[in-house]
């Protein structure tokens, strides 16, 4: 059963998509709804006068009251003006499906910039409203457009023959959709892709997934993100000095630069580094390099009160490298400072996919016995590796902690509950996440240490 939301705000490192104002009519004409290049594949004629915008606006404005109403501009942040739009154009609640369309000015294609708008819209549909299936449609003469479905996880179902009308004539429309399963992005959509070696790997890994909405998306996802600064920020002191090792996109390096602490960042694959770089601003400078985990060699011993090792370990299979990239961090580190490692869990995994892939347990990739997951794309370390492996790298174990708990297995439950409920789930998930018992059943888990004397 869908929960209508109505059409809510819905922001992005780039954009903010937003309800439809009469302010926005020169824009619109002037950006995207009068130029026949945008509208040439489209199935509602080119805007010839400014006018045309303003019936459109007022009668978008005259139904959002609906809650069943989903049609949002897409405002640069860079500009503040909106240059596009998108919108659910037709809803099936007896299946709980949606089809979205979308347009954009031509000159701001080509920059990834509705990948993230639809993007931003697929993750509400899913996790807000709970539809369970989203597709679209294009003209095949205008591949873009389904390119930019693919990018969002959407798959071709396939094309119909002379099935609509566009500004062209009689078309055909090819058909993408995605199921709600699809979109948690299982283990194997590295499928058809073999590495040379663990560098190559990560860099083919963030090329294909979204890592800067990862820890966001969601209620459930942001639980890790929670409760890891939640234990960072018990260890730091004003201007303490940070270190993020693998730092992704830098949702840890950017908040805590916010917060006034010295953040140097580094980070191997290029995809991370060119979001990063847009994420970042004035007002907290940050020292971002690109580079290898296990080569820290541009920063001085005893340098850092905190030092974050979030996903290099995510990504090494040799044990020699995992030695190596613990003691870069450890040699970095000042003796009275923290240091700050995260596993995927090996165990919990197989219940997780289980849930996503009704035939996981059967014919799922982790060994039939021993029950270990198959290293690939990422690394999964039992309790017992994750111990052996920081104490024999002269690390002192002070917190072994179910950083997500149950939040991928309970996500559905989760990400439905309201405001007040889920304040109260993050205090219970900070009330068992140290337990023996329940360390075991989260998909990551962080360990925070410092050096043994």
């Amino acid at each position: 059963m869908l929960t209508h939301k109505g059409t809510k705000t819905i922001e992005t490192a780039r954009l903010i998509l937003r309800q439809a104002q009469m302010s926005d009519a020169k824009p619109m004409f002037d950006n995207w709804a009068s130029d026949p290049e945008v509208t040439k594949f489209l199935t509602w004629p080119t805007y010839q006068t400014p006018d045309t915008a303003n019936i459109i606006l007022a009668q978008w404005i005259g139904e959002y009251e609906k809650e069943d109403f989903y049609q949002w501009m897409i405002e640069l942040k860079q500009i503040h003006q909106p240059i596009g739009s998108i919108s659910v154009v037709s809803l099936n609640n007896r299946v709980g499906s949606a089809e979205i369309g979308y347009c954009i000015g031509r000159s701001w294609w080509h920059k990834g910039i509705m990948t993230e708008a639809l993007q931003a819209v697929i993750q509400f549909l899913f996790c807000q409203v709970g539809v369970n299936r989203i597709e679209a449609r294009h003209d095949p003469n205008n591949p873009h457009s389904g390119g930019v479905m693919k990018k969002c996880g959407m798959k071709y179902e396939g094309t119909s023959r002379a099935a609509d009308r566009n500004n062209q004539g009689i078309c055909d429309t090819a058909q993408y959709a995605i199921l709600r399963a699809d979109w948690q992005k299982p283990k194997h959509f590295m499928d058809g892709y073999t590495a040379e070696n663990d560098t190559d790997l990560v860099q083919e890994i963030y090329r294909r997934s979204d890592e800067n909405n990862r820890l966001t998306k969601s209620k459930a996802v942001q639980v890790e993100f929670q409760t890891t600064v939640t234990y960072i920020e018990r260890y730091l002191t004003p201007g303490a000095s940070i270190l993020d090792i693998g730092a992704g996109t830098g949702i840890y390096s950017l908040y805590f630069a916010r917060k006034g602490y010295r953040v140097s960042a580094l980070e191997l694959a290029d995809s991370n580094i060119e979001v990063f770089r847009r994420n970042m601003d004035k007002v907290c400078p940050i020292d971002l390099a690109q580079g290898n985990a296990m080569d820290l060699s541009r920063y001085e011993d005893n340098s850092f009160d905190a030092v974050l090792l979030f996903g290099p370990l995510y990504h090494l299979h040799d044990d020699a490298h995992k030695k190596q990239c613990i003691a870069e961090a450890k040699r970095v580190c000042k003796p009275e400072g923290k240091l700050f490692f995260s596993f995927i869990s090996n165990d919990p995994v197989i219940l997780t996919m289980q849930q996503m892939h009704p035939d996981y347990l059967l014919s799922g990739d982790y060994h039939k016995e021993s029950f270990q997951c198959e290293d690939f794309p990422f690394v999964f370390h039992t309790l017992d590796r994750c111990r052996s492996l920081l104490k024999a790298g002269g690390i002192r174990i002070l917190h072994e902690v179910a950083s997500d708990g149950l939040s991928e297995l309970l996500q559905d439950m989760i990400n439905q509950m309201d405001g007040e409920t889920y304040r109260q789930y993050l205090k219970y998930h900070a009330y068992i996440c140290e337990k023996p018992e329940c360390v075991g059943l989260s998909n990551h888990l962080l360990y925070v240490g410092e050096k043994a004397v």
